[in-house]
């Protein structure tokens, strides 16, 4: 069997051997499908829905969980984009055009990748100087417009060079939108710039990234309790360093170094502005051995964060880790597990184990078994003050404690070709101290320890392309939840998710046309459960037009995407209205 790198060129194969649920796309799938951001990458993956925040943010969910905080683990080049104030990551600080493949982990999460990942993993790699290019060319630009519905515009322009044993890219984009809602207007704009080079035959590789996100929006608040007056501004920048390269016969490391700095300005309803400041430093080491029937991995982790809130004052947290990961494989079977230990000077020491099964029992069907165990700390805004969606809505919870979180996992998967597949999951989480929230008579969330709660379900998923050439993609979710201590639902965890997605390009044309249908079934927003406070069930379609073209040597696409086609009138978050039916069109120039 061949030697497994977990890279972008190899990062399907490893897919395949993982005994985990594991979803992938890349560049050719990205820019086949004209996808404009991270966030509709992830959207348009099997068991994976992004609800975009009124403001920064988003909810994401990884196979019908949307607990928020620090569950969901986001890594760029193997290094956390998390906080640990917020726990989640503002996607849009990373521009489509430098990312290479993304990857999602479904649970149980292997331990390698890092702490945390109770609800799933996403590993971002962005491109280099060895993926996607064409021999021809030294430098590829690409330019793209787009208009439409709400006063949405944006533009984005990208350039890479090719330099001798490595490259630079280069990427600026802006947006503005109107919004349907009454304040719910805004102003973004990003730039990127990453720069790899080998130092010379059989020498390590170098790279070096950094990134700029900035935006002014508003931030409405819910219908029943609307914040027309309040706004925010968000500021993040990011500096990323690493060098990697072989040891030896099968073995391979990567070092990074790695910087975050985030300064948001927030001004309520009430007239008050509150300030935050939250920087991160870090240093990543992973280590592999890879053999034809053994695989090693080991890394470790240093990170400092420092956050300076107006409402809550000054705290820090500084957390270091180490993991370890091996594989055996023999002929038709695959055996992993993995150990790690995290220290953090607020939490102590955390423990996180994994483990995992693979086998081929027969021709075109294999057995995927998978179990773990992690450790969800809680984040400064669940602990003391939300910074996201304003003090108008939420506070903090000093005496939260950490989750404990066992995961499981049952599949079997039917492949006949990669064009045509069936799988099967069974999945489970059992979760003490789970971190809930409750709405009170103030219409304020705050989080709170739940004794125990559940989560088990269904996930089908399958893929068939009819010899007219139709690929169908469908995602099934049947879930059932429960807060043991008051028998309710988890919140935002609908019963039934469904998502089924058509592709066929036009013979001839080379027409790209692609549909979108989604289901939820009715969820609840918090912990309670009040029926007065539920989103209820939805289904709404999505189009998109892709028409590529050529003026002289300018490869030109025209896309037209429709969201919400039939106008449905739901709720992205409880209080928080879909914009319903919108337009966006426009042109992608690449020269």
């Amino acid at each position: 069997m061949e030697t497994v790198v977990v890279t972008a060129e190899r990062i399907n194969e490893y897919a395949g051997l993982h005994p985990g649920q594991v979803e992938v796309m890349g560049l050719e799938d990205i820019q086949q499908r004209n996808i404009l951001s991270v966030e509709e990458v992830l959207n348009n993956m099997a068991g994976v829905d992004v609800q975009k925040s009124s403001g920064t943010g988003s909810r994401i969910s990884i196979r019908g969980s949307a607990k928020g905080g620090g569950a969901l683990l986001v890594l760029i080049n193997g290094r956390p984009m998390n906080s640990s104030q917020y726990g989640g990551v503002e996607l849009s600080t990373i521009p489509i055009d430098i990312v290479e493949t993304i990857t999602v982990f479904k649970p149980p999460v292997p331990v390698w990748l890092g702490p945390g990942g109770s609800d799933g993993a996403i590993c971002i790699v962005t491109r280099n100087s060895a993926t996607g290019w064409d021999e021809t060319k030294k430098s590829v630009t690409r330019i793209r417009g787009a208009a439409g519905s709400y006063g949405r515009v944006e533009s984005g322009v990208s350039q890479r060079i090719q330099n001798e044993q490595g490259a630079t890219m280069i990427v600026a984009e802006g947006m503005h939108r109107d919004g349907k809602q009454i304040n719910s207007d805004g102003n973004s704009g990003s730039l990127a710039a990453n720069w790899d080079k080998q130092l010379g035959d059989g020498m390590p590789t170098v790279e070096f990234g950094i990134r700029y996100y900035g935006s002014r929006y508003g931030s409405p608040g819910p219908v029943d309790n609307p914040t027309p007056d309040a706004r925010q501004s968000y500021r993040k920048a990011s500096v990323d360093g690493r060098m990697k390269g072989f040891r030896g016969d099968g073995g391979e490391y990567s070092y990074s170094l790695y910087g975050d700095y985030i300064d948001l300005e927030d001004d309520s309803q009430s007239g008050m502005i509150s300030t935050l400041e939250n920087t991160k430093a870090g240093f990543k080491a992973e280590n592999s051995w890879m053999s034809d029937d053994w695989n090693l991995r080991i890394n470790g982790i240093v990170e400092r964060e420092d956050v300076d809130h107006t409402l809550s004052g000054q705290h820090h947290r500084l957390t270091g880790g180490l993991g370890a990961q091996t594989d055996r494989i023999l002929d038709d079977l695959v055996m992993t597990m993995g150990l790690r230990g995290d220290y953090t000077t607020d939490f102590d020491i955390n423990p996180g184990a994994s483990w995992g099964l693979n086998y081929e029992m027969a021709d075109r069907w294999t057995v995927k078994l998978g179990a773990g165990y992690s450790v969800n700390i809680p984040t400064f805004g669940q602990l003391y003050q939300p910074s996201h969606g304003s003090i108008d809505q939420a506070r903090g919870n000093p005496d939260l404690e950490e989750e404990n979180i066992w995961s499981f996992d049952t599949a079997i998967k039917y492949q006949q070709d990669k064009s045509r597949q069936l799988q099967l999951s069974f999945f489970r989480s059992d979760t003490k101290d789970s971190i809930v929230y409750q709405r009170g008579e103030d219409l304020i969330y705050r989080p709170l320890n739940a004794n125990r709660s559940w989560r088990h379900g269904v996930e089908v998923t399958a893929k068939y392309e009819t010899e007219l050439g139709i690929t169908a993609d469908a995602d099934i979710i049947i879930q059932d939840s429960e807060i043991e201590d008051t028998d309710k639902e988890l919140p935002y965890t609908p019963r039934i998710k469904v998502k089924l997605t058509l592709f066929y390009v036009l013979e001839g044309l080379g027409t790209k046309l692609e549909t979108t249908l989604r289901y939820r079934s009715k969820q609840y927003s918090e912990a309670e459960n009040i029926e007065a406070q539920n989103i209820d069930d939805y289904v709404t379609t999505d189009l998109k037009a892709t028409q590529p073209f050529a003026i002289k040597s300018v490869a030109v696409e025209w896309f037209v995407t429709i969201q919400n086609l039939f106008d449905v009138d739901y709720h992205i978050h409880y209080g928080y209205p879909d914009d319903g039916f919108r337009l966006l069109t426009g042109l992608n120039m690449t020269f």
